[in-house]
């Protein structure tokens, strides 16, 4: 074998990544006993072909799109698990996006030996890894990572997750980031540096076993995008967040949808000044028993429609502060609130919209 190729493997039962400075993108290469799927475009192809003139065969069969082909290279276990994977990218690679998106049997991987010191994107990088349960990303240099969207989206077996080395000081969009993250009972983002982060839609949408979670030290100050950021947390009871300044948001829309366990919130040092949607932002808090919005700005909010929908222990409401005269859409906005007395909602006896809407639901 000539040790001066390009070999996809080597003799220490591990997987191989290479990388051709002729193309942008990681070639990598997951191979697993059980379930053998590589994924990869006709340009990285061409590379394997190269590389694998000089390895020995040995009939180990792999798939690439859907066709099986042989594996060249000899196997010193013959155990059913997975092989160690080795990563090995040279500095030219910036980035890793969606990188394993999809590699639903994966349960363990080994970025020990991860260079990440170029990479400004890592858009999914795991997303759909379904059977993940841990992860060790303590080696990754995230320095130059501006985007960090949908990178565990649907990591729905992952239970700890250490992200205390992450520096996320240039990261704008964490869109998704943890979305689906299903197993997930607490997170520790008290690194996290969110100065320049636009974008927190939807981040821990689906985290249905999230328990706990400490963003005191989040800081929104630049942040745009809020909607459905907490939306399918069943199991969150509390959250505190006092910290925010959410002077930039545009978009609440199912901020907390489907938040069925939450028993408070404390929203006073919301800033609402510039929010144009409330879609559905308490939709489905059926644990929620008061609220207390006197402090929100709706001056520029056109859509409020299923705002309380299914707030069923609902039996008190303070909208005392509320201006519809630009909502156009408020239908079902307290629809299945069955809780609620039209005697303990607190209007400004002018709005008259909400009246209409809290008899009609």
């Amino acid at each position: 074998m000539n040790k001066k190729s390009n070999n996809l493997l080597n003799n220490k039962n591990e997987i191989n990544c290479i990388y051709n400075k002729k193309y942008k993108e990681a070639i990598y290469l997951l191979y697993n006993f059980k379930e053998n799927v590589i994924s990869w475009n006709d340009e990285e192809k061409k590379i394997y072909e190269e590389g694998k003139k000089n390895i020995n065969e040995n009939n180990i069969e792999i798939y690439i799109n859907n066709k099986k082909i042989k594996f060249n290279y000899k196997c010193e276990s013959n155990e059913i698990g997975q092989i160690k994977v080795k990563f090995k990218f040279n500095k030219l690679l910036t980035s890793t996006s969606c990188m394993f998106d999809g590699c639903s049997s994966l349960k363990s991987i080994d970025l020990s030996s991860f260079n990440a010191n170029n990479v400004t994107n890592m858009v999914g990088m795991f997303a759909g890894c379904s059977s993940l349960e841990s992860i060790d990303l303590s080696s990754f240099n995230t320095i130059n990572v501006t985007d960090m969207s949908c990178m565990f989206n649907g990591c729905s077996s992952l239970k700890p997750i250490d992200l205390s080395s992450f520096n996320t000081n240039n990261i704008t969009n964490m869109s998704y980031m943890f979305a689906g993250c299903s197993s997930l009972k607490s997170i520790d983002l008290s690194s996290f540096n969110t100065i320049n982060v636009t974008d927190m839609s939807c981040m821990f949408r689906g985290c249905s076993s999230l328990e706990s979670i400490d963003l005191s030290s989040f800081n929104t100050n630049n942040v745009i995008y809020m909607h459905g950021m907490f939306r399918g947390c069943s199991s969150l009871e509390s959250i505190d967040l006092s910290s925010f300044n959410t002077n930039n948001v545009i978009n609440m829309g199912g901020m907390f949808w489907k938040c069925s366990s939450l028993k408070s919130i404390e929203l006073s040092s919301f800033n609402t000044n510039n929010i144009t949607n409330m879609l559905g932002i308490f939709s489905g808090c059926s644990s929620l028993k008061s609220i207390d919005l006197s402090s929100f700005n709706t001056n520029n909010v056109t859509y409020m429609s299923y705002m309380f929908d299914g707030c069923s222990s609902l039996k008190s409401i303070d909208l005392s502060s509320f201006n519809t005269i630009n909502v156009t859409n408020m239908s079902f906005m307290f629809r299945k609130c069955s809780s609620l007395k039209k005697e303990n909602v607190k209007i400004n006896k002018n709005e008259k919209k909400i009246i209409k809407y809290l008899t009609s639901d």
